[in-house]
């Protein structure tokens, strides 16, 4: 009963993605929706919460460095897990393509679902700026084709996933401590962060 309850409950908040993002049309700016791509039936695992703010300490620099300013920031946590409504002082095309260069840097991108819309609510697609579809992070092969067949289990693609967590997790572990002299640890996330609205 509880993983019908769930399931029916992440429908339903995939389903309300659309009806949030429309109460926030006409957008002050670029608008940028984000999800985490968590495999299996719980969205809420704590490497979620690590994943949504590894992505979002990646996204705050690119802006920056970028110049693109954030605009509006809205953080939920949500049944499909945490989701952000990110509104940047940039043209749509300019802020997908950003996010299709962190897609090709980041070494946790896979797990990212950076979705961007024009003010007026126009999704803004890979195709558009030629760019190709996403690849599965086990087989390589396009990662819509592999999910619709079901050829991973959620046992193979969340190994994966707490593989690559850990190897950045020691990565900027290495690099602090190059820094500072000494190791300091990156903390596991355990459960929803600070900020975020809990709604029903």
């Amino acid at each position: 009963m509880a993983n019908s309850y769930t399931a029916s409950a992440i429908l339903h908040d995939r389903q309300r993605l659309c009806e949030r993002r429309q109460t926030r049309y006409p957008a002050a700016g670029a608008l940028l929706q984000l999800t985490m791509n968590i495999p299996g039936p719980d969205k809420r695992l704590p490497a979620a919460y690590e994943l949504f703010g590894f992505c979002m300490k990646a996204l705050e620099e690119a802006l920056a460095s970028a110049a693109y300013p954030v605009l509006a920031l809205e953080s939920m946590d949500l049944m499909i897990g945490p989701v952000a409504y990110l509104q940047a002082g940039a043209e749509a095309a300019a802020l997908k393509q950003l996010c299709l260069s962190l897609e090709q840097k980041h070494p946790l991108s896979a797990y990212w679902d950076m979705d961007v819309y024009t003010p007026s609510g126009q999704a803004v697609g890979r195709r558009e700026l030629g760019a190709p579809s996403r690849r599965c992070y086990l087989c390589s092969q396009p990662a819509k084709v592999c999910g619709a067949l079901g050829r991973h289990s959620p046992e193979e693609l969340l190994g994966r996933l707490t593989d690559d967590l850990d190897a950045f997790r020691q990565a900027q572990n290495e690099k602090q401590a190059a820094k500072k002299g000494g190791l300091e640890l990156v903390p596991e996330a355990k459960g929803a962060p600070s900020g975020f609205c809990h709604l029903p």
